[in-house]
């Protein structure tokens, strides 16, 4: 007989990474949990198939607080998850979740590794989500101002040897491409860009820098959208600042060319025009 593995290998993977960043608020994690011990089916009026959905389906990771309290749900989309089936369990289990008001984060390997910085991606919003949460308890009970906004690049530790503050995954990155323009290798200290929506609520972006007079250097990216109470702009602001330091690095070691500012500036208004703005930045050179 042979006994199958609970989880597989990128599963295991996220599930250590959900579990640390767990460990750090006193949360607990329980992997494959039926949708319909989450979410009670006949109180968000599942009927047909997507109640079979729910009878059947599961969670690939739950986060609890207080042992038995879910709070989110976690899932690992890998490849697969790009074929007509899986998309089709999956938009059944996204509305389940919105009609519970159950947020689910979805993730894949990127959000796994620490290329961007002194965390993971899926660290960094767990530790945001729950800073977020205590920051609103407070405020709820007027420890905090009623106007004030919550950011988490303005929180700091007191904590001896805690390296996780400020929340800039790309703050080294900031610092470095500060360091390239007092060197004289790059003519503006820090980029321009800006963050929007689209039709779909895919966030997307792009962040550029002047290298010259007449070129630049700029990436863009996007984010998928999430049913999770935490701003994605801020995260996909962080990752575009991190890829941007990398592609100069790139340009001054002549891997990558330049490109001409006309071009970098048509690019970004084309794109820009086509979304909902979320944030934007600029460095006044006009």
């Amino acid at each position: 007989m042979t006994i199958l593995r609970l989880v597989n290998r990128y599963e295991e993977i996220a599930h250590g990474e959900i579990q640390a960043s767990a460990d750090r608020w006193g949360m607990s994690v329980y992997p494959k949990v039926r949708v319909a011990d989450v979410i009670s089916l006949d109180d968000v009026g599942a009927v047909g198939e997507l109640k079979r959905f729910g009878l059947q389906g599961h969670f690939d990771f739950v986060v609890c607080k207080d042992t038995w309290r879910p709070i989110y749900a976690v899932e690992f989309d890998g490849d697969f998850h790009s074929t007509q089936v899986q998309a089709a369990r999956d938009a059944k289990k996204d509305e389940l979740c919105k009609r519970a008001e159950f947020p689910i984060l979805r993730i894949n390997s990127r959000y796994l590794t620490n290329e961007f910085g002194k965390m993971s991606l899926l660290a960094w919003i767990m530790d945001v989500h729950e800073m977020q949460e205590e920051f609103h308890r407070i405020q709820a009970y007027g420890g905090i101002a009623a106007d004030e906004p919550f950011d988490p690049f303005w929180l700091m530790s007191t904590a001896p040897g805690e390296d996780r503050f400020p929340y800039m995954l790309a703050g080294a990155a900031r610092e470095s491409i500060r360091s390239m323009n007092a060197e004289g290798r790059i003519i503006d200290p820090c980029s321009s860009g800006f963050i929007g929506y689209d039709a779909d609520e895919v966030v997307r972006g792009m962040h550029y820098i002047r290298v010259s007079a007449t070129e630049g250097v700029f990436v863009k990216s996007a984010m998928r959208p999430q049913f999770f109470p935490i701003l994605f702009s801020d995260l996909l602001d962080e990752i575009l600042s991190f890829q941007l330091e990398a592609e100069v690095r790139r340009w001054l070691a002549g891997e990558v060319p330049s490109t001409p500012l006309a071009d970098i500036h048509a690019e970004f208004h084309r794109l820009s025009e086509s979304l909902k703005l979320g944030q934007s930045h600029s460095y006044g050179h006009g």
